[in-house]
């Protein structure tokens, strides 16, 4: 088969909503945040759309689950699942230009500036569910669940540009003191082989720091045992910056 027709048959075998929205997104001329969130409310998706791509399971490395659902060349769309104490790494969307996300439960969405290679945050809000927010490609933000339940959230991000969407994305380490390019999962303590390159000399207030590494200490906490030796060290080593913040 063509290309297109591999295309067709694929977005014919989802759910009639998501192949509404791939419709509308393919029917569009010109893009902008605004345009990707008028796409996915016109959508009128419901969770169970997005069932199949559920995965709450996801291994505990992993900041949430995070899957592809459709790749339309100049956009894709992605399902992430959302466990309870789930939450992303500090990050932007790398080649991204455009796109939103639908939360489908009661998400928390931080949003933070980076000046003169110091990262603080402007703002943490509630993101309720059925809510579509903006995406574009200066946002740097954090997703997560505080909530003792699980959800799905769906992610439409699009660019004109060659190559991986989402690719070179960053991730703000704030205990490695560094920026983190990746190709893949914008999950805290990314092993070394999905960093595709890191520049020293990030920073962050102190209210930002101390989230990030309590955040970051209970991700290491939810790992099974036993831990690698460096993963103890990090362990201790955010413990006792932990301390000292909070004094």
């Amino acid at each position: 088969m063509m290309l297109d027709q591999i295309d067709a048959a694929v977005s014919l075998s989802l759910p009639p909503r998501l192949q509404s929205l791939i419709q509308t997104l393919r029917r569009q001329q010109d893009f902008s945040p605004e345009v990707a969130c008028h796409c996915v409310q016109s959508a009128n998706l419901q969770a169970e759309d997005l069932r199949f791509w559920a995965d709450f399971d996801h291994p505990l490395a992993d900041s949430y689950g995070r899957h592809l659902v459709y790749d339309g060349g100049t956009f894709e769309i992605m399902v992430m699942s959302w466990s309870p104490g789930d939450f992303s790494a500090v990050h932007d969307h790398g080649s991204a230009q455009w796109g939103a996300v639908q939360s489908f439960g009661p998400a928390e969405h931080s949003v933070y500036r980076l000046q003169h290679h110091q990262l603080s945050t402007e703002a943490i809000m509630p993101f309720s569910a059925g809510t579509v927010i903006p995406v574009d490609h200066t946002l740097i933000h954090q997703m997560g669940n505080p909530s003792q339940e699980p959800f799905l959230s769906l992610h439409v991000y699009g660019s004109d540009a060659q190559g991986p969407i989402t690719g070179s994305a960053r991730i703000f380490d704030l205990f490695a003191g560094s920026v983190q390019f990746t190709d893949g999962g914008v999950f805290f303590c990314l092993p070394q082989d999905q960093v595709t390159r890191e520049l020293p000399g990030l920073s962050g207030d102190r209210p930002t720091t101390l989230r990030h590494h309590q955040q970051m200490l209970d991700r290491i906490q939810r790992m099974p045992a036993p831990l690698s030796v460096s993963l103890q060290h990090m362990a201790q080593d955010l413990a006792l910056q932990i301390q000292a913040l909070q004094g």
